[in-house]
């Protein structure tokens, strides 16, 4: 679609283009601790730590474009100890969506930072050719409970479901993932993984995916993350905690650096309200500083 063609798109990314000529937003400051970093959402630390308001509005530049906004705000603050940075972000939801079925979708939240100096905010830019790149790195509620409780299979979301055959399965029915499935041949009843994506995996070391993205339709995993996370849902609210390298040898991995200012987008996803893909509400660049 050409932005010519759509002139409610052509207000939203003159305006968008606008909110972004100028400062951004919001100024988060990143405090510097001595000794660990709180990786844990709920530490204590955290209680002593500065937020910062971001503003989050619905992605409404692109089909399909959210129209009932579930989210107006998030909560950021960011940690560092010189050589690690943590980012804890929160959000109000009323319950937790964790699992996925017919119409069924997870609670998710990603962080964005720029790779390229023309980089929009959204993926990078409306388009592949005038886009510049951007670093995304993203958490999904599915992910955490396959982290805190297990691989969740069809069997979690329906328990009374059966199969009686799964060809090369090893062990008793009804089967379980991973477990009945380490014989390479088993792996057949799996389409998403048989075809490579990155995303179905059988074991999961961390809640969160980096990837990179140039403009809209580009998003790629990356192969390495050097980025740990974790999410706890607490009284109706979500608190995420992201937790890298101040610096990598990875190209496409945003480099943060001392006393510097550098800028952050973030994006949330709330399963109950049909929200996936880019069906989401998302922010205009951030400012943080560096200490």
């Amino acid at each position: 679609m050409k932005m010519n063609q759509c002139k409610p798109c052509q207000a939203s990314l003159a305006f968008l283009l606008t909110f972004s000529a100028g400062a951004a937003v919001a100024d988060i400051t990143v405090t510097k601790v001595e000794g660990a970093l709180p990786t844990d959402p709920m530490a204590a630390e955290w209680q002593q730590t500065p937020a910062e308001k971001v503003i989050v509005m619905p992605q409404t530049m692109t089909k399909p474009s959210l129209t009932t906004p579930s989210v107006n705000e998030v909560m950021a603050q960011a940690l560092t100890d010189g050589k690690s940075i943590v980012w804890r972000v929160s959000w109000q939801d009323a319950e937790a969506d964790l699992n996925v079925d017919v119409g069924r979708f997870p609670d998710a939240v990603a962080i964005e930072f720029p790779l390229a100096e023309n980089a929009l905010p959204m993926m990078g830019g409306v388009t592949r050719e005038s886009s510049g790149k951007v670093q995304i790195i993203y958490w999904k509620g599915l992910w955490q409970k396959d982290i805190d409780e297990g691989f969740q299979g069809v069997r979690d979301v329906h328990p009374n479901a059966f199969s009686s055959k799964y060809w090369f399965a090893e062990g008793e029915t009804p089967h379980t993932v991973p477990e009945s499935f380490k014989n390479p041949l088993s792996h057949q009843w799996f389409i998403a993984k048989q075809a490579g994506n990155p995303g179905a995996v059988f074991t999961r070391s961390q809640p969160a995916q980096e990837l990179v993205a140039k403009g809209w339709g580009t998003i790629t995993p990356q192969p390495e993350s050097a980025t740990t996370a974790k999410g706890v849902w607490k009284d109706g609210k979500w608190t995420v905690v992201f937790s890298r390298p101040l610096t990598t040898d990875d190209p496409n991995d945003y480099q943060f650096k001392a006393g510097e200012k550098g800028q952050i987008a973030f994006a949330v996803w709330q399963g109950k309200n049909g929200n996936r893909g880019a069906l989401k509400h998302w922010s205009n660049w951030t400012a943080y500083q560096m200490p």
